[in-house]
């Protein structure tokens, strides 16, 4: 790869078999500018098993890559463990609450791999509609499929949840609830699990180096597959931090020999724990992702904080359908709300007095808050709900 021979030539970096977790750290950080940058010099076609995917762009400009087949076998494996850890064998039904049909066949093996997900027993429908005609429909569906296993987005899943709940409606219970894109906050666990009377597992991964870490029935903590990642925790300046301290992910992806991701900076904080599980997978653990660095804010006291405080404000006030806290700058907050009843507007002013305290406390007295009242607050184009979001340059 004519990107990887520059570097190991421009920084004289050696490396053996014996010593390759060090000698790995001597390659500087991956990100997604350098790809656009050097795309032409970061792939070698090995062969006819090629094909180009994009990330989603929730937060900016899709990075494009190629991906090849060993990659798509192995990133198949590892769905196929998720899965079954979560109570579904491959060939059960299961519901995949995803985005666009139109996105679904433009990705990766585009039509192929939708007809593959159809053989294999995967319903996909989508979390682009949610209106709640769409979700009359779906929860319909879900009720004659009866599946083992219902796959989504985190945000979408709660949505239909809330859905559920305020209409009092009957919803099969399956197996389990598989959640990913999105920070899967407590609360929103503790909701899903109680409308659908079922377990939620969370999965961690992207679409640049597929998923990566997922947890057990036993603990919360997300497993990683060191055969397909490498997985690094990494401060501001780019140097490892402790198990059990919080950082910056750094994935290097080891199945793509189309095109190699070497210690990429996935864009997203989280913690290597120092324990082991007692499910006996005896897999390294993330103790948890804090989701993206664009969900964090930063302080004028240059301190992180986390994106789940925010989101917690918010959760729990009845008359609010929908939420997203954006910083706009280092002492500014605006905050777009979808209300149930804007009538009840007023009643809500002691709400908002704490909401402000709390976000004073956490940011400075002297940050400015606005609120909006919007009519709908509309996902990304990948179909991903941000929120919590910071345009403030980390």
């Amino acid at each position: 790869i004519p990107y990887y021979k520059r570097l190991i030539k421009e920084h004289h970096i050696q490396f053996s078999e014996d010593t390759i977790f060090e000698d790995i750290k001597k390659f500087p950080l991956l990100t997604k500018e350098i790809i656009r940058n050097n795309f032409n010099k970061l792939y070698k076609f090995r062969d006819n098993t090629y094909y180009r995917n994009s990330s989603g762009g929730s937060t900016g400009e899709p990075v494009i890559f190629y991906q090849d087949s060993n990659y798509f076998a192995w990133n198949t494996a590892a769905k196929i463990i998720f899965d079954e850890w979560a109570g579904r064998k491959l060939g059960e039904p299961m519901i995949k609450l995803w985005g666009s049909l139109r996105d679904i066949l433009k990705d990766g093996q585009g039509f192929k791999e939708y007809l593959r997900q159809q053989l294999s027993g995967v319903t996909i429908i989508s979390s682009s509609r949610m209106a709640e005609k769409d979700m009359y429909k779906y929860m319909q569906r879900i009720n004659m499929i009866k599946p083992y296993l219902i796959f989504a987005y985190t945000n979408s899943i709660d949505e239909f949840a809330c859905f559920i709940q305020k209409h009092h409606l009957s919803i099969y219970s399956p197996q389990a609830i598989m959640t990913s894109a999105g920070v899967l906050f407590p609360e929103v666990r503790a909701r899903i699990e109680d409308i659908f009377q079922a377990p939620v597992f969370n999965r961690y991964g992207s679409r640049e180096v597929g998923d990566i870490a997922c947890n057990c029935k036993t603990s919360f903590r997300l497993h990683l597959i060191p055969d397909i990642h490498y997985v690094e925790i990494v401060d501001d300046e780019g140097k490892e931090v402790k198990k059990g301290e919080t950082g910056e992910i750094i994935i290097t992806l080891l199945t793509n020999y189309t095109m190699p991701l070497i210690r990429y900076k996935i864009g997203d904080r989280g913690i290597l724990s120092n324990r082991d599980c007692k499910c006996g997978h005896g897999l390294p653990l993330l103790e948890k992702v804090e989701g993206r660095i664009t969900g964090n804010f930063k302080n004028k006291l240059g301190d992180y904080v986390s994106g789940g405080l925010f989101f917690s404000l918010f959760y729990f006030i009845e008359n609010i359908k929908q939420f997203q806290i954006i910083q706009e700058a280092i002492d500014y907050i605006s905050i777009n709300l979808v209300l149930i009843d804007k009538t009840k507007l007023k009643d809500m002013d002691k709400d908002f007095k704490e909401i402000n305290q709390t976000i004073c406390k956490a940011m400075g007295n002297d940050t400015k808050i606005k609120y909006n009242i919007v009519d709908e607050i509309k996902p990304s184009p990948s179909g991903k709900y941000m929120y919590v979001f910071s345009r403030v340059k980390k």
